[in-house]
């Protein structure tokens, strides 16, 4: 990467020449093309300290923080595979230089877009615990240089650690049409998933941990079977309009179709497994958003100053149907235990309805001079307008926040930076969990700020960042009538680290670090209603991931290790407990595999095989407070990938 003060200010703000040809998947390397360990996707490959759902203790895609080519997406339904070829995680450095950064960090998805060369490719995926994908990507010009088209399908289907699957069948198309100095990219991605098992949740109110069942086997019931459409259509489209302005904008419709859904949820009793097992059924319902923006941009190089003026409006339109649901108490059970029972028939109520507007307009700014200092500076204003029915009553709450970003950048060197800066959001706080009364309501947004700070110096080959921030927002969790309100403040305080880049020639290493000190404030806490920590929030996390080129031709080795530090599980502390809530203990996973690439008759491919969690370490994932899922145990999977 070269200096991170003027990479041409992110594809939100540059009308580039054009996309590179359809990325083969047989030279997908996530460890080789990172940057640092903050967090990216390449294909199937995932690396780094953070994710789509973890960035600095929060989730970026419930706070709505989603972008497609550095275009605002307002996502209900998730993309397939065959239109996203991966992600990248824009937190910290990785953001210096983006336009209107958000404090939980922003996951901007990147398309497969056609190339200027017919091409294809074959991937034959067998699953962590033995489901099959097969997925086909196809590119190809149909008038040269001018218009093309790429897409794909796949069948996918998939098994997890407690037993439960689902059968996905997803398609993806991509056309592309070039006109003098832009371009437009069409997008259609479609997934059926036709046959789900839940997974199981299980609840233990106490001061204990619920005995872990063994993996692989499903408790739930073989008639709870959910089946969903989600489906997404837009656009993007780029042009230059002159020397000096350029402009980007994008319109999206996100949406899901529930024909029918399932919840297995299991309430642990005491620490011996005596339970009870309740399924909650859910009628049709249906979500969808409306969203888009539009960037207008303008710059000037100047022989020592340059300059870059964005200004943008996004906007959304969300409706989602949730409640309605039927739950059935299917008796006392021991944990561990089949109990199928007979189909209940369910009746359902009506549903409930959350209307979620938005509309945003800002102003950002980002200036360099030579390469020793840069400025990125945003203001934007937004009407937030959200209400809830349900029953026939109807709720809302108005938020009309001025939000801002500034950060200032300071290169002495083109070897080391240091920079430092804050952003102040409104974002989105996702839905109620599964075991709360209100399950699956939609919660209000919530402010969020975030400070932080760090260097970055290169060292040879490798690269070396650390970082220091510091997030708030509001705290939601179980009140005394299980409902998941908002219950105060919560702070994440922290340090991460990255270093990543080749050792000599032939081993590349992405290793990353994040300590913090989360910790809950507010009058629940004075109360002692909940403790100083945050529900499923580990203090620690360390990740190493390394790849080395052996010198038999082709073949390389690969290896993770992944340390994450005690969780709380319990919102509120337990007198059985001396007046503490209650942790997880912490645990290790180790990840080893191979990739050997060859050739078979001028076809480049790769076969992967990954062996994860190889000393079978059992850990629990806490969905929300004292909600627990099984965490993945060890697991085999094996990818062939073929090009055309």
């Amino acid at each position: 990467m070269k200096s991170v003060l003027w990479p041409s200010l992110i594809p939100c703000l540059v009308i580039a020449a054009g996309h590179p040809a359809l990325a083969q998947r047989s030279a997908e390397n996530a460890v080789a093309t990172a940057d640092d360990a903050f967090g990216s996707t390449v294909g199937t490959e995932k690396i780094g300290i953070y994710n789509d759902m973890e960035v600095r203790g929060f989730n970026p895609v419930r706070a709505g923080n989603l972008r497609i080519e550095g275009v605002y997406f307002d996502q209900v339904a998730g993309l397939t595979g065959r239109v996203r070829a991966g992600s990248r995680i824009r937190v910290g450095i990785a953001a210096l230089d983006y336009p209107f950064p958000a404090p939980s960090g922003i996951v901007d998805y990147n398309l497969r877009p056609a190339g200027d060369k017919p091409a294809g490719s074959l991937a034959l995926l067998r699953q962590a615990y033995g489901g099959v994908n097969v997925e086909v990507d196809v590119s190809a010009p149909i008038i040269p240089g001018r218009l093309s088209l790429a897409g794909g399908i796949t069948r996918n289907h998939d098994e997890a650690v407690d037993g439960s699957h689902f059968i996905n069948y997803a398609a993806g198309l991509l056309p592309r049409l070039k006109f003098g100095h832009g371009e437009v990219m069409l997008l259609a991605s479609h997934i059926l998933q036709a046959e789900i098992t839940s997974r199981v949740v299980i609840t233990a109110p106490g001061a204990f941990l619920p005995p872990m069942p063994e993996p692989r086997r499903y408790l739930g019931q073989d008639w709870a079977k959910a089946r969903a459409e989600n489906t997404n259509l837009g656009f993007t489209a780029k042009a230059d309009l002159g020397s000096a302005w350029s402009m980007r904008v994008g319109g999206f419709q996100s949406s899901q179709l529930k024909h029918r859904g399932f919840s297995e949820i299991f309430v642990v009793a005491d620490p011996a497994g005596n339970a009870r097992h309740s399924v909650v059924a859910d009628p049709r319902q249906l979500s969808r958003s409306y969203s888009g923006e539009v960037q207008l941009a303008w710059r000037d190089d100047g022989p020592t100053l340059r300059h870059r003026l964005l200004f943008n409006l996004r906007a959304r339109d969300k409706t989602a149907e949730t409640g309605g649901a039927d739950s059935r108490d299917l008796g006392p059970v021991r944990l561990g235990d089949f109990d199928p029972e007979v189909k209940p028939v369910f009746t359902f109520r009506q549903t409930d309805q959350s209307d979620i507007r938005q509309i945003t307009g800002g102003v950002g700014y980002v200036g360099r001079y030579k390469t020793l200092a840069q400025l990125n500076l945003g203001l934007q204003k937004t009407d937030y307008r959200a209400s809830f029915e349900r029953l026939g009553r109807t709720t809302s709450v108005t938020d009309r926040p001025w939000l801002y970003n500034a950060t200032l950048v300071i290169s002495p060197s083109p070897r080391w930076l240091v920079y430092g800066g804050t952003v102040r959001g409104l974002e989105e706080s996702g839905v109620a969990p599964e075991s709360a009364s209100n399950r699956n309501e939609t919660l209000p947004a919530s402010r969020t700020i975030q400070y932080d700070g760090g260097a970055r110096v290169k060292l040879w080959t490798t690269q070396l960042v650390v970082s220091a921030f510091q997030i708030e927002k509001p705290y939601f969790s179980f009140d005394a009538t299980n409902r998941f309100t908002d219950l105060g403040q919560v702070r994440h305080r922290g340090v991460e680290a990255s270093i990543s880049g080749p050792v000599g020639k032939r081993l590349n290493i992405v290793a990353g670090a994040v300590f913090m000190r989360p910790e809950v404030t507010g009058e629940a806490r004075t109360l002692g209603r909940v403790g100083p920590r945050p529900v499923g929030v580990a203090s620690t996390l360390l990740r190493l991931d390394a790849d080395y080129r052996t010198p038999f031709e082709g073949l390389t080795l690969t290896g993770s290790v992944v340390r994450t530090g005690p969780r709380a599980a319990s919102a509120r502390p337990y007198a059985a407990l001396g007046g503490a809530q209650l942790f997880t203990p912490a645990f290790t996973t180790l990840d080893l595999g191979m990739r050997y690439r060859f050739k078979l008759e001028d076809h480049p491919i790769s076969v992967r095989v990954l062996m994860s969690n190889i000393t079978d370490s059992r850990s629990w994932k806490i969905v929300a407070a004292n909600s627990y899922q099984l965490n993945e145990t060890r697991r085999l999977a094996v990818n062939i990938l073929a090009d055309f």
